[in-house]
C-alpha cells in the first residue's frame, strides 16, 4: 500500500443493502454440496466469509475486489484489540462523494480464510457498521488473492482455490482482462445496450463490493447524458453512501449487457453523480458488481488476469422487485438510508432515517427466507416518535 502524506485513496464500493446473517441466499435454487477444499461462503448482496484475524480471532468479513487493503469495523477492533499501537490517522475515498478521516494500525496483520493466510503490514480501522449494519466486523480484499486462481460459486455458496495443474473446463469462457495500474484490480470488457438503441463497448472495475449488476461513473455518464442517451433515469440519493459519505445514484432500464459472449435482457443499471471516489474515476467506464457475475460460475485467475465464467441456473433469471429503499440493518431493526425520488416508498410517506422494526411481519433478528423472492408489497412497521406507524409500498 503506498502512503503519502498520510493520504489513501482506496476505491472501495460498500452500498447499503437489506442484508442479515440469518438471510437466505435469494439467487439460489437448491444448493450442492460444498467440494472438499472449498471454503464457505454466503452471498447476500455481498460475499460473507468466516475469517481468521491472527490466527486466533474470528472475524465475519466481506471479499471485496473493489479494496487493496484490511479494513477492520472500528467498534469491534476496539471491542477486540483495544486501543491497539503504531496508529496512524490516514484520509480515505470509496464510493462516497469524498474522503474520510480513518485510523491505520502498522502492527501487522496476518489473516486466514480456510487453509490460506496472507499478512498485511498494516489495516484500516472505520467505522464500516454504519455502511454495512451490525453483521459485518470487516473486509478483506484482493491483495490476499494475489498469485492465484480462485473459483467463486454464488450458487452454491463456496469459494475453492484452484491447484496449479488443474484445467479449467471447456464450458467455461475466458475473458482477457487487463490491471489496473499494476495493482491487484482488474478491469473487465463488456458492452451495455441502452433501450434507445446506443451501444457502451467499456472497461469496467470489478467489484464485489457493489451488489448490484453494474454502475457508470460519473465521467462515463456525462458523456452519455450529452450525447442523449440516459433518458428515464430516476435518482436516488444515499445518506450513507459508502466510505467517504453519502453519493447519489441514478437507476435506468437498459435493453441488454453482453459480457464473455453472452447477454442478459432487460437489466436495470445504475449512473453515479459523484465528482470524487471510485465512482468518479475516468479510468474506467463504471463498476460491475455482485449481481452480474451471481449469473456464472466464476474463475477469477490473478496469475494472468483473465476470468472465466459460465452461465448458472439463476444466469436467466430476473432481478428482483424494486422498492426504492435503501436499508442498513442495525441489529433489531433497519434504518432507512435513501429514497427513490417520487417513488412509491415516498409517496407513501416513508422518511430517510425511519427505524423500520418489521417488513410484512418479519423483524431484522428473524430467519428472512420467507421475504424472498420480494412480493410485489411490503407492509413496514415503522417507529416514528415513540409511535409504531404502518406503511404499505408497492414495487416500482
Amino acid at each position: 500500500m503506498n502512503i503519502k502524506n498520510y493520504l489513501i485513496v482506496a476505491t472501495v464500493l460498500l452500498a447499503a443493502a437489506c442484508t442479515n446473517s440469518t438471510a437466505k441466499n435469494e439467487h439460489t435454487a437448491e444448493k450442492q454440496p460444498i467440494p472438499a477444499g472449498a471454503v464457505e461462503m454466503q452471498y447476500n448482496k455481498h460475499l460473507y466469509f468466516q475469517v481468521m484475524l491472527r490466527d486466533s480471532i474470528p472475524a465475519r468479513m466481506i471479499f471485496d475486489t473493489g479494496s487493496n487493503n484490511l479494513l477492520i469495523d472500528s467498534t469491534f477492533y476496539a471491542s477486540t484489540f483495544g486501543e491497539g499501537k503504531n496508529l496512524r490517522r490516514a484520509m480515505l475515498g470509496g464510493a462516497g462523494d469524498g474522503y474520510e478521516l480513518t485510523t491505520l494500525d502498522a502492527s501487522g496483520w496476518r489473516y486466514s480464510v480456510g487453509e490460506e493466510s496472507y499478512t498485511e503490514s498494516m489495516a484500516i480501522v472505520m467505522n464500516l457498521r454504519k455502511i454495512l449494519g451490525d453483521g459485518v466486523d470487516g473486509l478483506f480484499g484482493t491483495p490476499f488473492m494475489q498469485g492465484k486462481r480462485v473459483e467463486f460459486n454464488y450458487a452454491d455458496g463456496y469459494m475453492r482455490f484452484l491447484a496449479e495443474d488443474e484445467k479449467i473446463g471447456e464450458d467455461f469462457t475466458a475473458i482477457q482482462c487487463k490491471r489496473l495500474d499494476n495493482i491487484e484490480r482488474i478491469i473487465i470488457p463488456l458492452s451495455v445496450i441502452f433501450n434507445d438503441g446506443y451501444t457502451l463497448d467499456g472497461n469496467f472495475l470489478m467489484d464485489t463490493g457493489m451488489p448490484n449488476e453494474l454502475s457508470l461513473n460519473s465521467a462515463t455518464a456525462n458523456r452519455l447524458k450529452t450525447e442523449g442517451h440516459l433518458a428515464n433515469a430516476r435518482r436516488m440519493r444515499y445518506e450513507v453512501g459508502g466510505i467517504g459519505g453519502s453519493r447519489v445514484d441514478n437507476y435506468l432500464n437498459t435493453k441488454q449487457i453482453s459480457i464473455g459472449g453472452k447477454s442478459i435482457n432487460d437489466i436495470r443499471i445504475t449512473y453515479s453523480e459523484n465528482e470524487q471516489g471510485s465512482l468518479a474515476d475516468s479510468r474506467y467506464d463504471g463498476l460491475v458488481g455482485n449481481a452480474l457475475f451471481a449469473r456464472f460460475d466464476v474463475i477469477f485467475d490473478f496469475v494472468n488476469w483473465v476470468i472465466y465464467l459460465r452461465p448458472n441456473q439463476n444466469f436467466d433469471k430476473p432481478q428482483p422487485n424494486n422498492f426504492g429503499i435503501g436499508f442498513t440493518p442495525n441489529g433489531d431493526h433497519w434504518t432507512v438510508n435513501a429514497l427513490l425520488e417520487g417513488g412509491n416508498a415516498e409517496r407513501a410517506g416513508l422518511r430517510q432515517g425511519d427505524r423500520i422494526e418489521t417488513i410484512n411481519g418479519i423483524k431484522a433478528t428473524d430467519d428472512q427466507s420467507s421475504l424472498y423472492p420480494l412480493p410485489d408489497q411490503l407492509t413496514l412497521s415503522v417507529q416514528r416518535d415513540n409511535t409504531l406507524v404502518e406503511i404499505v409500498v408497492n414495487k416500482e
